[in-house]
């Protein structure tokens, strides 16, 4: 017979003592819902993962290896150190700093290439203002700014008063 890891018997616990509380309703508007539906929704979730047997699956002691204790490589792998290169070189143009991305990555692959390859292969500033005025220009960044009228305004929200009297 299997035995349940111990913190599986104590969610199992916990699910039965707030059994009740989980299963509350509330009406709104012509239909009902959950009323604590966040926790409701997470258990759904953990049940889900138990289920399945993804839920701890680092800790799996069948595994050959170590396991890393996130699954997030491209966050802590790749574009944190792209920021931190950043932040070191702010104040560059933004030209400069597409170019110093490329440089970047052209630096740190398995295997690099020889610096005199990377010249040949590294696209100029004028290819990289290119790119970026042909990207802006097909995605219409325009529309997206917002335009007079188009937000809402800092003294509408921000007032020295308690009472707005800028209304007859």
């Amino acid at each position: 017979m299997i035995t349940q890891p111990k913190w599986l018997r104590d969610y199992q616990q916990w699910q039965t003592k707030w059994h009740a509380f989980l299963q509350e309703v509330t009406y709104h508007e012509h239909s009902w819902s959950y009323t604590h539906a966040k926790t409701v929704k997470a258990c759904r979730s953990i049940n889900s993962l138990i289920r399945s047997q993804l839920l701890f699956t680092y800790l799996d002691p069948l595994w050959d290896e170590l396991m890393p204790a996130t699954t997030n490589r491209i966050e802590g792998g790749v574009n944190a150190p792209l920021r931190q290169m950043l932040r070191d070189h702010r104040g560059l143009s933004l030209i400069r700093r597409i170019k110093a991305i490329f440089w970047w990555c052209y630096m740190h692959p398995q295997f690099p290439l020889p610096p005199a390859q990377i010249l040949k292969v590294m696209p100029r500033d004028g290819d990289i203002e290119n790119a970026y005025w042909e990207a802006t220009r097909t995605n219409k960044i325009d529309a997206i700014i917002p335009r007079w009228g188009d937000t809402v305004a800092w003294h509408e929200l921000h007032h020295t008063q308690p009472y707005r009297q800028d209304w007859d």
